[in-house]
Formats: C-alpha cells, sequence, structure tokens
C-alpha cells in the first residue's frame, strides 16, 4: 500500500503500481463512464450515509457516559467514511477495481481505509452541541488549508487521465497529492465525528 505506515488510528492506503484500464483514461468519456456505473454505488452511497447521520447524532451519548466511541457508530460512521473514500478513488483513477459494497475495507480492493476502534475519548467531546462546535472550531486550520489544497487537487485531478492513457498505471505524484488530500480529509472527518480523539496531522502522508 502507498504511504508511510503510521500509528495514527485513521489512515488511507493505496496500491501504486497497479494495472489500470486504459479506456478510464479517455478524456471526458472516461469520467463519464465511470460516473455512469457508480450510479447503484452512489444510490446504496446515500442510504449509508442517512443511516450514518442518524447514528452520528447519538454517539455522544456513550462518549459522555464511557469515555468511548461506540461499535455501532464505527461499523455505520465509519463505514460511510469508506464508502466516501471509496467513491472519491474511483472516479480520481486511485484503484481499478469497483468499489465494494462494504463498510469495511476488503482485502481485494486497491483502496484500504483504516478506522482503529475501541480507544478511549475524553468524555468532554461528549458534551451536546458544545464538543461538536469545539472541534470543529479546532479543526478550521485544516479546513483553510484543505480548501486551499483542493485547488491543486483539482488541477492535478484534470491532468490525472493522461499517465493511465498512456501507460495503463496511475502516476506516484496523484496518489501523492490527490490521494493524500484524501488521507488527510478522512481523518479531519473522522475527529469531527468522534471516531478519533487524537488531533490530525499536517501532512499529506
Amino acid at each position: 500500500m502507498a504511504g508511510a505506515q503510521t500509528d495514527y488510528p485513521v489512515d488511507v492506503q493505496f496500491q501504486p503500481g497497479i494495472r489500470i484500464n486504459r479506456l478510464w483514461g479517455i478524456p471526458f468519456i472516461g469520467l463519464w463512464i465511470r460516473g455512469l456505473v457508480l450510479i447503484p454505488y452512489i444510490i446504496v452511497f446515500y442510504v449509508v450515509a442517512v443511516v450514518a447521520v442518524i447514528a452520528s447524532i447519538f454517539t455522544w451519548i456513550p462518549v459522555l457516559l464511557f469515555g468511548r466511541y461506540p461499535g455501532w457508530g464505527y461499523t455505520w460512521v465509519g463505514g460511510y467514511l469508506r464508502w466516501t473514500a471509496r467513491t472519491f478513488a474511483y472516479i480520481s483513477l486511485l484503484t481499478s477495481h469497483y468499489p465494494a459494497f462494504s463498510l469495511r475495507s476488503q482485502p481485494t480492493e486497491d483502496i484500504w481505509v483504516k478506522i482503529d476502534e475501541g480507544g478511549s475519548i475524553n468524555r468532554l467531546w461528549g458534551i451536546p452541541i458544545v464538543g461538536i462546535v469545539v472541534r470543529y472550531v479546532l479543526v478550521i486550520p485544516h479546513l483553510i488549508v484543505l480548501a486551499f489544497l483542493s485547488l491543486v487537487v483539482w488541477i492535478v485531478f484534470l491532468v490525472s487521465w493522461i499517465p493511465v492513457l498512456l501507460t495503463g498505471h496511475q502516476a506516484s505524484l496523484v496518489y501523492t497529492i490527490v490521494g493524500g488530500y484524501l488521507r488527510w480529509l478522512m481523518r479531519v472527518l473522522a475527529y469531527v465525528l468522534l471516531l478519533s480523539s487524537r488531533y490530525p496531522p499536517f501532512s499529506l502522508s
């Protein structure tokens, strides 16, 4: 998997050098077809998102009472993050496999989303409204950096089809920038949603 191994509880890893069908690299057509075949996946994605939103409304309760994030929260909210990462990676030509219809990462995937479970979480984060407001305030610097970084990601995305069309493989630079952006975003979201109590690093890796 691409990227140095880290002890941070949330991570996104890719498998560089995988073969990607050159047809996906055809300008406009490849992107349009990928979007079309993703329709069934996106439909289920919205169902998962609704359940994740409902679950996240109540996850503060076990955090406040026990200092632990609930298992069902990891399943649905964590599964929603995995679903989001797979969709992003498939559209961005970071993976060659059609995304798995699963809330868990699968061994056969080219993208692996790690979310460590069972760690202790400060009970103060479970205080209704206050906890989430404070977490959002704390990640404002991340949101600012990600906003600027998204411009770079968009530029790289516009040319990411070229190496796929020419060589049948994605360029390592795309994994570094686009994949790194996705990794950074997943960590910030996991922190805000209480899946992780550790403040996310300012890093693409």
